[in-house]
């Protein structure tokens, strides 16, 4: 009986850590919603002066990378005139990471860049 429930106990254990892992991913579905209607329209389709016009493909996965690591703090040093509270990233952390999976699968050494949409 003990050492079903042992067994039992750790099969659990282990389908939760795996959830887990799975989950900790952004979801680049959500990421590219997100990308588009906070960061796209607002201010990186080119048509704002002084904003670069951004897309997937801009960026390689390693430079993506770069700018969405700690906390996206390189992000943060470039939009130091307020451009994020405008920008209105929904979902908090969960959301700059769903940006950051879109982003990243479709950058342009990515298997599938974006090309278009």
């Amino acid at each position: 009986m003990n050492k079903k429930f042992v067994g039992l106990l750790m099969l659990l254990f282990i389908v939760v850590f795996n959830v887990s892992l799975v989950s900790a991913e952004g979801n680049a579905r959500r990421g590219k919603r997100i990308w588009k209607v906070g960061c796209r329209l607002t201010c990186h389709d080119g048509s704002v002066q002084g904003s670069p016009a951004l897309s997937p493909v801009s960026k390689t996965q390693a430079q993506w990378k770069m700018w969405f690591e700690n906390d996206h703090e390189k992000i943060k040093e470039v939009h130091k005139n307020g451009e994020l509270d405008k920008a209105k990233v929904r979902g908090g952390a969960q959301g700059w990471e769903d940006m950051f999976q879109y982003l990243h699968d479709h950058a342009l050494d990515s298997a599938q860049p974006e090309t278009c949409g």
